[in-house]
C-alpha cells in the first residue's frame, strides 16, 4: 500500500518466501533475508510487525536515532484514515469477514483497495490490488478494506468510514489486563468512526460498545430477533449453508453460500452489513453475496486433501477457544468416522488465561495431539506450556484420548502410521503448525502406506531377518508405556546386527537400542524408524580369564553382579540395585555412591552406525558423569572389564551393604532416577524442596520415595510421564535457574 502511495520501501525479516521476493523485485521492493542495524542508513521511518520483539538491535537502534518508528498496526491506522475505509474488527472472523467484504466490493463494481490478514485464491494476495495503475486516482473517497487488529491495541487509532464490529471476547492477554481494557480500545475505535457503524446482535460485548456511536447509524446483524439484517431458517450441509435473510423484519429471499457454519453467515452478514454502510443497494449486495462468499481464506478450514479421500485433512487458524467450537462445528458436519486434532497453543497468556476454556472445546475430539506452545513474541514461559493444558484435560476428562507430542516431523509421522479410512484430521493453530498440513497433503490409510525410507530398508536386509512391523513398545519400558515401533528387529547375531546398521544407515532410517528397559521411554506416538533389541546368546556371553570378565552388552546387571560374585571377582557390587543391562551401563557411565562403571572397563567392542566393528579402549575415551566422551556412533556389544579377586562372602556383604543404601522402589514401574544430578547437588533434593513428591499428572506421580522418581501408575501413559518430567524441569528452572537433564533414555 505504502508503494503504491509512492513511498520507496524497503524491508527485511528473519525468512522471506520464494514467492514474495519474486512480487518485491518485480515491483522493484528491496528485501533483505536477516536483521541488520546497516539497513537503517538511508531510513526515514522503520515500521516493525508484532514478531518483533523490544530490544532488537535493528529496531533499538532506529528508536536511538530519533528515526519515525511506527508498529504495523500504527501504520496502518494512517492508511485506514485518509481512505473511505471499511475496517473489519473483533475476536474472531476478521479475516473472513474482511475478505469477503473485499469480494463483495469488487463484485458490485466498487473497485476498492486491500490490506487483511489473509487472502482467497481470487485476492490472490493480502494486499492489493497490485496496480501501480491505481496510483494517480487515489484520493480521500478511495474505498478501502483493512482488517483491523486490535491485538496490540493499534485498533484505536484508526479512523475508519465504516467500523464493522464481528464480537468481543477476552483475548490478547499479554497486552490487554482485562476485559475493561480491551472493550475500551473497541470503544475508541468506534469513537473515532466517520460514518456507521456494523456490529453483530449477538454479541453482547460488541452491542454495548457499539451502542456509543453517535455520529450516524448502527447496522446489526445476525441470528437475534433484534438484528436489523437478520439469518432465519437455518440449514447447513457439509459443503454449504442456506438461510432467509430479513431486513427490519421483511423477508428478502433466501441466501445459498457455498461455504458451512453458522459463523460464516454471521461473517457474510458482516460483509453485507458493510457494504450498505457504503451506501450500497441491499438486493444488489444479497445478489452479489453468494459469489463473494464462495471461498474461506487460506488457513479458514483449508482442505488439503480431496474433500472426498479415503482420509482427510484441514488445517486451521483457530487458536481461540470459541474459534475452535467454530471449526468443529463444521468438522462435524463432514461426518468423519474418526476426529483427530492436532492442536498447536498460541502464546502463552492465552494458554494461562483461557485454560480451562480450552478443555472444555476439545473435549468432545476423538483425539487431540498437543504441540507446544507457539510463543510468537512472547518471552518463553515454561509455567504455562502445553503440558498443564494436558494435564487439565487429563484431570478433567480421563477417558479422552490426548497424546503430547515434541515435533511437528514427530506428529505428522505418527498421523501417517495410524491414519485410518474415515479419519478427519485437524491441523490447528495460529503458528507454524500448518506445516503438518503440508506433509500430510498425500497422506493415505495406514494398511496402504509405507514409509519409502523402510521400505528401501527391508528389500536392503538379508531374508532371515524377522521383522515385526508396529510393535508395542509398552514391554520394552519399565514404565510400561509407549507407542509402536515402526519396525522392531531382534538381531541373531552379530553379522546381522551389522547388516542391520548398514542398511539404516544408507537409507537414512533411525534406529534405536533397548536392553532390558530400564532406562528408556517411549512417546505414545511411537517411534518412526528400527527397535532394535539386544538379546539372545550373540550378546550374552561371558568369558573369565584371570581377572578379566568379557561380558556381553545383552546380559542384566543382576545377573552380571550374582556371576561375578560365583566367580569371586570384585569392583562392581557400588552397582548393586541399579538396573538395566552391561550395554546400558556402559554407554551412559552408570553408577552410584561416587563411583561409576567404567573405572573397571579397559575397552568395548562396538558396531559403528556405518558397519564397522570397532574395539575402543579406556585411554581413548573420557568417562564422564553419565556419559562418556569420545565413544563413536554406534551400538556396543560387549565390555571388557578388568576386576579384583575376593572372596564370595565378602562381595555378597558389600552388595547387601550397597542394597541396602538404595531407596526401596519395589513394586513400582519406574525407571529409577528421572534426572542427572547438577553440579555439586542432588536433583532428588532440589525437587524436594518444590514439594515435587506431590506432583501427579494422570497416571503418572513423582514417587513419595524420592522426588527424582516418576512411577506409572492405574491408567498411565507415555504422555502423563513425558509432561510430568517436563513440569519438574521447567519447576527448577524457574525456581532455581537449574536446566535439569534427563537421564532417562528416550527424552
Amino acid at each position: 500500500m505504502l508503494h503504491l502511495y509512492g513511498w520507496k520501501v524497503s524491508g527485511c525479516d528473519q525468512h522471506i518466501p520464494p514467492v514474495l521476493e519474486k512480487f518485491f523485485s518485480k515491483n522493484g521492493i528491496r528485501v533483505i533475508q536477516g536483521h541488520d542495524s546497516g539497513h537503517l542508513a538511508q531510513c526515514d521511518a522503520l515500521v516493525y510487525s508484532a514478531a518483533i520483539r523490544a530490544n532488537e538491535p535493528e529496531l533499538a537502534l532506529a528508536r536511538a536515532q530519533g528515526l519515525t518508528v511506527l508498529s504495523r498496526g500504527e501504520c496502518l491506522a494512517g492508511w485506514v484514515s485518509v481512505v473511505r475505509s471499511v475496517a473489519v474488527c473483533g475476536t474472531h472472523g476478521k479475516t473472513t469477514t474482511s475478505c469477503f467484504a473485499t469480494r463483495l466490493l469488487q463484485l458490485t463494481g466498487q473497485n476498492p483497495l486491500w490490506c487483511l490478514g489473509g487472502f482467497t485464491s481470487r485476492l490472490l494476495t493480502s494486499a492489493g490490488p497490485r496496480d501501480a495503475s491505481l496510483i494517480d486516482s487515489l484520493n480521500s473517497n478511495q474505498i478501502a478494506v483493512a482488517e483491523a487488529d486490535e491485538s496490540d491495541g493499534t485498533l484505536a487509532c484508526e479512523h475508519p468510514a465504516v467500523l464493522v464490529i464481528t464480537n468481543i471476547e477476552l483475548d490478547h492477554l499479554d497486552h490487554f489486563h482485562n476485559a475493561e481494557e480491551i472493550e475500551q480500545c473497541f470503544a475508541s475505535a468506534v469513537a473515532n468512526t466517520r460514518e456507521g457503524v456494523a456490529v453483530c446482535a449477538d454479541a453482547p460485548r460488541a452491542m454495548r460498545v457499539a451502542a456509543g456511536f453517535k455520529k450516524g447509524p448502527i447496522l446489526t446483524f445476525g441470528f437475534s430477533s433484534d438484528a436489523m439484517l437478520r439469518a432465519t431458517e437455518v440449514e447447513q450441509s457439509s459443503n454449504g449453508s442456506r438461510f432467509c435473510l430479513t431486513y427490519n423484519g421483511k423477508a428478502l429471499g433466501d441466501v445459498l453460500l457455498s461455504v458451512p457454519g453458522d459463523h460464516n453467515i454471521l461473517n457474510a452478514m458482516g460483509a453485507l452489513a458493510a457494504g450498505m454502510l457504503l451506501g450500497g443497494d441491499i438486493k444488489t449486495l444479497m445478489l452479489a453475496l453468494p459469489k463473494a462468499c464462495q471461498e474461506l481464506p487460506r488457513r479458514r478450514f483449508q482442505w488439503m486433501t480431496e474433500q472426498d479421500a479415503a482420509v482427510r485433512v484441514v488445517v486451521d487458524y483457530a487458536h481461540h477457544p470459541t474459534e475452535i467450537l467454530a471449526m468443529l462445528s463444521i468438522a462435524r458436519l463432514q461426518q468423519p468416522k474418526r476426529l483427530r486434532l492436532v492442536f498447536q497453543p498460541h502464546r502463552y497468556s492465552r494458554t494461562k488465561r483461557l485454560l480451562m476454556a480450552f478443555v472444555a472445546a476439545l473435549s468432545n475430539v476423538s483425539e487431540v495431539v498437543l504441540l507446544p506452545v507457539y510463543a510468537a513474541s512472547e518471552t518463553v514461559d515454561k509455567g504455562c506450556e502445553s503440558y498443564e493444558l494436558y494435564a487439565a484435560m487429563r484431570q478433567t476428562n480421563p477417558s479422552q484420548r490426548v497424546l503430547l507430542a515434541e515435533t511437528s516431523e514427530e506428529v505428522a509421522q505418527y498421523v501417517r502410521r495410524t491414519a485410518q479410512i474415515g479419519d478427519m484430521v485437524l491441523i490447528v493453530g495460529a503458528g507454524d503448525v500448518e506445516r503438518i498440513g503440508h506433509a500430510l497433503s498425500n497422506v493415505v490409510p495406514a494398511a496402504v502406506w509405507e514409509n519409502p525410507h523402510v521400505a528401501c530398508l527391508v528389500t536392503t536386509l538379508p531374508a532371515t531377518f524377522e521383522l515385526r512391523r508396529e510393535q508395542s513398545l509398552a514391554r520394552y519400558s519399565w514404565y510400561h508405556v509407549g507407542g509402536e515401533a515402526e519396525l522392531l528387529i531382534e538381531p541373531k547375531s552379530i553379522a546381522e546386527l551389522v547388516a542391520l546398521s548398514i542398511a539404516c544407515h544408507v537409507n537414512r532410517v533411525p534406529i534405536r537400542l533397548v536392553g532390558a528397559g530400564a532406562d528408556s521411554w517411549f512417546s505414545d506416538l511411537g517411534f518412526p524408524g528400527v527397535v532394535c533389541v539386544l538379546r539372545g546368546e550373540p550378546f550374552e556371553q561371558f568369558m573369565v580369564e584371570g581377572g578379566v570378565v568379557t561380558v556381553g552388552a545383552g546380559v542384566s546387571g543382576v545377573a552380571l553382579l550374582n556371576r561375578l560374585e560365583q566367580a569371586g571377582l570384585s569392583g562392581l557390587e557400588f552397582m548393586q540395585g541399579i538396573p538395566g543391562t552391561v550395554g546400558g551401563w556402559a554407554w551412559m557411565n552408570a553408577g552410584a555412591h561416587g563411583q561409576a562403571f567404567w573405572t573397571c572397563v579397559s575397552e568395548v567392542r562396538m558396531v559403528l552406525d556405518d558397519g564397522q566393528i570397532r574395539r575402543v579402549c579406556a585411554q581413548a575415551v573420557t568417562p564422564g558423569y553419565r556419559r562418556v566422551f569420545g565413544l563413536p556412533k554406534g551400538t556396543i556389544v560387549s565390555v571388557k572389564l578388568v576386576l579384583q579377586r575376593d572372596s564370595a562372602e565378602v562381595i555378597r556383604r558389600k552388595r547387601r551393604e550397597f542394597e541396602a543404601c538404595r531407596v526401596d522402589l519395589a513394586g513400582l514401574r519406574t525407571c529409577g532416577s528421572l534426572f542427572k544430578n547438577p553440579d555439586g547437588l542432588s536433583a532428588g533434593a532440589v525437587l524436594d524442596a518444590l514439594g515435587a513428591k506431590q506432583w501427579r499428572i494422570g497416571g503418572a506421580f513423582v514417587t513419595p520415595q524420592h522426588a527424582n522418581v516418576i512411577a506409572a501408575g492405574a491408567g498411565c501413559t507415555a504422555s502423563d510421564v513425558l509432561a510430568l518430567m517436563w513440569r519438574m524441569r521447567d519447576a527448577v528452572a524457574a525456581a532455581q535457574g537449574i536446566e535439569l537433564k534427563p537421564e532417562v533414555q528416550g527424552f
